[in-house]
């Protein structure tokens, strides 16, 4: 263990002879643990009799992880893949899987981000698992117990390709007639592999649920024990990748959470619920019931859907040490609203902040986006007006609002739509006539979201560009050369941020997912695209609203 960490559950009883494998969050100890992903991994990894995880971060590495036979990465924002490759030079690993000798660790790499679109990375990366890790992980781990003493590199990532949520990039090639152009087809290398990959579904049995695996006080969460009550999102948000890329949705038994909840309460009375939509568990208000029957408990809960709102969910909320709640409105535009289908109207938002002020919460942070497809001037003016009577409405309740700009995610259906070039002014628009409301706006970074849309739907033509941009400093200058300067043989960064890609092409990511979920993706963007009446106004309101 690490410092003043607290294991939640015995570790096994390990064999003489040792497998080296490293487990890195390519960002801050403080960041990586307290994602309830990476724990959930190292504890997979760790469980096997056979291994010796390490466990690697930007700013502590344990002893002796440059010796692991296995490297491997969690990647849930784009921009952390930088870290990636510094890693990988620290270790002394060849940063392009091509150029890897037999003895060199095999690095593999999983999270959102690469199961989304792992094309801009492709080439760093010899294994990515897509999906569930309980599905996955133990599934690789077992077969590389089995291979790795094959002397032939290309034969172990063949025998690794042969399971379900194993993507072996080095087995399959793109093709264009035109360098800077679309692409024309990704395919297999042999014919023996299939066209289409699917990612890995794990289907958990009635008594599992992911929770925290070790207590890290240095953590963002500090010693908050986190359970996730259920996975992916019912909802069908067109933006959202958690609505789309980790399908289907499953919520834990609540006698299950309950059990884990217990569990927690043995080291720390701080108990996180987590979930792209928590409250959407379909016996959340049973759920709450019973949490309140806990004494000495205090709950945070990290996504709350308004209109599953109530007085007794609030009651237990505000009985449990919470004193704020987060909305995502994403606008004040009913019409926009309904393109996106946030299936949620301004009836509903009002509901829910009365049942708020009524109850004994102090604060809510509001989210907004801008530069979503179909926006208009009338639809920024909208969300300053009913933010404004909102501010005006309930005068003892403190807002925060958070806003950023619209970013294409592969696999969601607005994956063909480009951002909007006017993004940074609608953006600064927002902030200037939301701050005259006096209350708080906190802007997500233009730049950064340029560059996360540009590795959300580029392809591994990028390859060259991100090696380059590893060896200088991680600064926004950083990035804003790579943006103004692609290699000749690869599209301009324009091409992958604002073009508005048409259905037929062939996207980076096609292979990495199925016909009718494709198909399915592009009748809800076709829907979106019927119900913009009117053609987008990119002009900014330049009056006072």
């Amino acid at each position: 263990m690490l410092g003043n960490e607290v294991p939640i559950l015995p570790s096994p009883v390990k064999s003489k002879q040792l497998v080296g494998v490293t487990w890195a969050f390519p960002n801050t100890y403080e960041v990586g643990m307290s994602s309830l992903g990476y724990q959930l991994v190292w504890w997979l990894l760790n469980t096997d009799r056979q291994t010796k995880v390490c466990r690697v971060f930007t700013n502590y590495q344990q002893p002796d992880w440059q010796a692991s036979e296995l490297i491997g990465f969690t990647l849930s924002w784009e921009l952390d893949y930088i870290n990636v490759l510094k890693l990988l030079q620290k270790a002394g690993v060849n940063e392009l899987a091509c150029n890897r000798k037999t003895d060199e660790p095999l690095v593999f790499g999983g999270g959102p981000v690469l199961t989304a679109n792992p094309e801009p990375f492709a080439d760093f990366f010899d294994v990515i698992a897509l999906g569930d890790a309980e599905e996955v992980i133990p599934k690789m781990l077992s077969q590389w117990m089995q291979i790795r003493h094959l002397k032939s590199r290309t034969e172990k990532l063949w025998q690794l390709a042969q399971i379900e949520g194993i993507y072996v990039p080095s087995l399959y090639t793109y093709k264009t007639s035109n360098p800077q152009g679309p692409l024309e087809a990704v395919v297999p290398v042999d014919s023996r592999l299939p066209k289409h990959l699917s990612k890995a579904v794990f289907l958990p049995p009635p008594e599992y649920v992911a929770h925290s695996l070790l207590l890290a006080p240095q953590s963002t969460f500090g010693d908050m024990f986190l359970i996730e009550t259920s996975r992916s999102c019912p909802q069908q948000c067109q933006f959202c990748l958690a609505s789309y890329l980790t399908r289907p949705f499953r919520a834990a038994p609540v006698e299950t959470i309950l059990a884990k909840v217990d569990l927690g309460l043995q080291y720390t009375n701080k108990i996180g619920l987590v979930g792209p939509s928590v409250t959407e568990h379909p016996d959340f208000k049973l759920l709450a019931l019973r949490l309140i029957e806990r004494p000495n408990i205090q709950i945070s809960i990290s996504s709350i859907r308004l209109d599953t709102l109530s007085p007794a969910v609030l009651e237990m909320l505000a009985t449990l040490g919470q004193q704020s709640v987060t909305m995502a409105i994403e606008s004040g535009s009913e019409r926009l609203r309904s393109i996106i289908k946030k299936n949620l109207d301004e009836a509903t938002i009002h509901r829910a902040l009365e049942l708020i002020a009524a109850s004994n919460l102090k604060a809510v942070k509001l989210y907004a986006m801008v530069g979503l497809p179909g926006e208009t001037t009338e639809d920024l003016e909208e969300t300053v007006r009913l933010i404004r009577q909102i501010k005006t409405k309930y005068k003892h309740l403190r807002f925060v609002l958070g806003v950023s700009s619209f970013v294409p995610k592969a696999q969601t259906p607005f994956q063909w739509a480009g951002r909007d070039r006017q993004a940074r002014q609608k953006l600064e628009f927002l902030t200037k006539q939301i701050s005259k409301l006096g209350i708080e706006v906190r802007t997500e970074s233009h730049n950064w979201s340029d560059m996360q849309a540009l590795l959300s739907r580029g392809d591994r033509r990028l390859s060259p560009s991100l090696l380059n941009a590893s060896h200088g400093p991680s600064s926004v200058g950083t990035w804003r050369h790579l943006l103004r300067h692609t290699p000749a043989m690869c599209p301009s960064a324009d091409y992958y941020l604002y073009r508005n890609i048409p259905y037929d092409e062939t996207l980076p990511w096609s292979h990495l997912t199925d016909e009718v979920k494709s198909n399915m993706l592009a009748k809800q963007a076709k829907t979106a695209e019927g119900l913009i009446a009117l053609p987008v106004e990119t002009s900014i309101p330049n009056k006072n609203c």
